[in-house]
């Protein structure tokens, strides 16, 4: 299947589904965000990083999402802790035309590329191993394990994974191979401790069209 790749910033939002557009869960909004908030928010985004994630297309029809910006930018807190601060954090993720897993893995390989380029070497991601897929605002564990990302810490059936981007280069000919070519040039450190504590907690389910 051939699809674009394109940046999500102001311009390309209205793409988006209306549950997307009118959800700022990982800005702190619970109960979904007004407009003011909403543009204030996007402006900042793009003032400080161009963009605040990536967008899978074809004929105009949205087949894929994946939302990331500066750790500092999300206000969500979570029970396993809070990203570092200099890190890059993917939020959600959807797949809403039914597309291959392989639009998925092209959206964040790419914005791993991108945001090598941007000179930050830590990228990190939420996810829920035992919640439920169609939470589409947690990336699924498996993956983001196939992306290269390790589990750091676990709390309340949330875990923090990470990936340092080190030992990735950039890769021209990104459309080509859009995965296998960034995934050998990730050179994994070693994986961080997994430290497991307390019970689960049920969180109230945001459906989707379905996530990553």
């Amino acid at each position: 299947m051939h699809f674009q790749l394109q940046n999500l910033t102001r311009d390309t939002f209205p793409l988006l589904p209306d549950s997307c557009i009118h959800c700022g869960w990982w800005q702190g909004h619970n109960r979904g965000w007004s407009t003011e908030a909403a543009e204030e928010w996007s402006r900042a985004a793009e003032a400080q990083f161009g963009r605040w994630g990536k967008l899978a297309t074809v004929d105009g029809k949205l087949l894929g999402m994946i939302q990331f910006a500066p750790a500092p930018l999300y206000s969500r807190s979570l029970p396993c802790g809070p990203p570092d601060r200099k890190s890059v954090l993917l939020g959600c993720g959807l797949n809403g035309g039914g597309g291959p897993d392989s639009v998925g893995k092209s959206l964040v390989l790419a914005a791993l590329a991108e945001i090598k380029d941007d000179n930050v070497d830590l990228v990190e991601a939420f996810c829920r191993p035992s919640g439920p897929a169609s939470d589409c605002r947690f990336l699924s564990q498996d993956f983001l394990r196939d992306c290269g990302f390790s589990p750091l810490r676990s709390l309340d059936g949330f875990q923090l994974m990470r990936l340092e981007l080190g030992g990735l280069t950039r890769v021209s000919k990104l459309a080509r191979h859009p995965h296998r070519g960034i995934l050998r040039r990730i050179r994994h450190p070693s994986p961080a401790p997994v430290v497991f504590f307390g019970a689960n907690r049920d969180l109230p389910l945001l459906r989707g069209a379905g996530s990553i």
